[in-house]
């Protein structure tokens, strides 16, 4: 018998929800005999938190049958198809919501994303230029217009921008950020480098200091996982013989953000040849959580032994069951970013595994990234940290280099756009896969679906590396 009545379980529930302890937030929650609509929704909102999208659709399509109206519910449900690349219900949610109400800016932000992701750009545009009509405050709008197409930004509009920002009135953190970096650019086309740096050194360090966590999740990545896989890893129960990967011919795709991984996707992708896409997923690390492992490789002093056949039951299932694999070969191109912190482990378990490390020179690589609103990436807003991201890369791939050469291709992105049609063909060759004349055709594509900040770049032939655009930044920056 519980000693509370549903009122005093969903107090409980929100209570521990609002510590962000989430797992003891659902606790209380899912005791609630009679689930009202408040309820269905906070528990929607933890399994969203969570990532367990599959749970959060069942509970926003229990609001949806209380309330078809909802729009807390029909948006959810629109991001995470979005998320998940079904784009078609994705629109239909989206859609659906703005018949209800014509005012709600982040449907038809989410709409225009949608369309961007989707090569659509004339409708990306309508829906971004939709959001500035409601609100002409709404910089995020302004900058992915100017990202789509320069010259809808005038001289008016930046004049307005640069005024709003100096006064400083009515205006989110959120918008402050985006119109610097509306502001940089546009001092980037002038060539007025100086002003474009500081531009993008205000807007990086208010999107930095926006979210507390983002302090925590640098040192994560930059301190405690490098520490973590520089100890001695030893593995056991690796038969390679018997192990059901064997069958598996997975290509990962490693780089920096700004090296080329996009189009080495998009080149793999777009042969005769049918493979599955995962694009990033973060599978591996999930089971890694899952499994343990980090907490291992954290309070290991010098050497940790790694049950290989222990990881293979939890990563390489999950991997099966992400992508419904049941062929013989079995083949897919993950192209998660973080997976070269853990490339060994991957390497142990898929020993037919294909790694292209895409290569950029540094320091452009460093500008490209810096000239970028990577949101996701809190290292991404320091030019420092950048810099030991980089690092940290150059120094794992060069160490993976030594012991697994046979499994990695190098591609230097700027020999990629000068002998476009030769390396593709290395790459193809590499993944054993068959050259295709659609390989460098891949712009025109009516399937090709990018999140990433070359959506606009991969829409268009392959063009010639230029170097010359990153040098008047060198007198800004110390040598790297």
């Amino acid at each position: 018998m519980s000693n509370f009545d549903d009122k005093s379980l969903y107090s409980r529930g929100l209570e521990f929800y609002k510590k962000n302890q989430l797992d003891s937030s659902l606790n209380f929650l899912m005791r609630i005999e009679n689930k009202d609509l408040d309820t269905l929704k906070l528990i929607s909102q933890i399994h969203i938190k969570k990532t367990n999208f599959d749970n959060a659709k069942t509970f926003l399509s229990e609001i949806l049958s209380l309330d078809k109206k909802n729009l807390f519910a029909l948006n959810s449900l629109g991001d995470l198809n979005k998320i998940e690349k079904n784009f078609v219900n994705a629109e239909k949610y989206y859609l659906k919501s703005i018949s209800l109400n014509e005012n709600l800016i982040s449907t038809y932000f989410n709409l225009a994303s949608l369309y961007e992701d989707k090569g659509e750009l004339d409708l990306a545009k309508k829906n971004y230029l939709k959001v500035i009509d409601i609100d002409d405050k709404n910089y995020a709008a302004f900058f992915n217009l100017q990202r789509l197409e320069e010259n809808l930004i005038t001289e008016e509009i930046i004049k307005r921008i640069d005024e709003d920002l100096r006064i400083n009135q009515n205006l989110t953190n959120k918008n402050i950020a985006y119109g610097h970096f509306i502001m940089a650019k546009n001092y980037r086309k002038k060539n007025e480098i100086k002003k474009e740096l500081i531009e993008l050194s205000k807007g990086h360090k208010i999107f930095f200091n926006s979210d507390p966590i983002n302090k925590n999740a640098v040192n994560y990545w930059l301190v405690e996982i490098p520490k973590m896989l520089n100890k001695n890893l030893q593995f056991e129960n690796s038969d390679k013989n018997k192990i059901e990967s064997s069958k598996i011919e997975p290509i990962f795709i490693f780089g920096i953000p700004r090296s080329g991984t996009t189009l080495v996707e998009t080149i793999i992708t777009s042969g005769d040849e049918k493979i599955y896409n995962a694009g990033e997923n973060f599978i591996l690390q999930k089971a890694l959580q899952k499994s343990q492992l980090n907490k291992k490789l954290k309070e290991s002093k010098d050497t940790i032994k790694i049950d290989v056949s222990f990881l293979k039951k939890n990563i390489i299932n999950s991997y099966i069951k992400q992508f419904s694999m049941k062929t013989e070969k079995l083949k897919f191109i993950d192209r998660t970013m973080t997976n070269f912190f853990f490339s060994e482990i991957l390497l142990e378990l898929f020993p037919n595994a294909k790694i292209i490390n895409c290569k950029r020179d540094n320091f452009h690589n460093l500008i490209a990234i810096y000239q970028q609103c990577l949101n996701n990436l809190p290292w991404s807003h320091d030019v420092e940290n950048i810099k030991k991201y980089i690092s940290i890369y150059n120094l794992k791939l060069k160490n993976l280099d030594k012991n697994y050469n046979k499994n990695i291709l190098n591609i230097e992105l700027k020999r990629l756009t000068e002998f476009p049609e030769e390396t593709s063909k290395e790459i193809m060759s590499f993944c054993n896969l068959k050259w295709s004349e659609k390989v460098l055709k891949y712009y025109e594509r009516k399937d090709l679906i990018c999140t990433t900040a070359s959506n606009l770049q991969i829409r268009e032939k392959i063009y010639k590396y230029d170097s010359v655009k990153f040098l008047p930044y060198k007198e800004y920056f110390d040598n790297f």
